[in-house]
C-alpha cells in the first residue's frame, strides 16, 4: 500500500530530524519536527494505521 509506505517513510525522516535537532540544541526546529510527528501519528490514528511500532514515544516529550 502506496499510502503506508508513504507514511512509514514521512515518520521515520521526521524522528531522524528531531533528534538532530534535539542533539544540535535547537528549541524551535525540534518543537516543529515534535508538531510534525504528532500530525503525523494523527493521520495514521484517523485511517486507524498502528504506528505504535514505528514511533519511538520518548521523542514525543519536551
Amino acid at each position: 500500500m502506496i499510502v503506508l509506505e508513504e507514511l512509514r517513510i514521512q515518520i521515520t525522516a521526521t524522528q531522524e530530524r528531531l533528534v538532530a535537532a534535539v542533539e544540535d540544541d535547537q528549541p524551535y526546529e525540534a518543537a516543529r519536527h515534535r508538531a510534525r510527528l504528532e500530525d503525523l501519528i494523527e493521520i495514521a490514528a484517523r485511517h486507524d494505521i498502528d504506528v505504535s511500532a514505528w514511533v519511538d514515544r520518548t521523542l514525543l516529550r519536551d
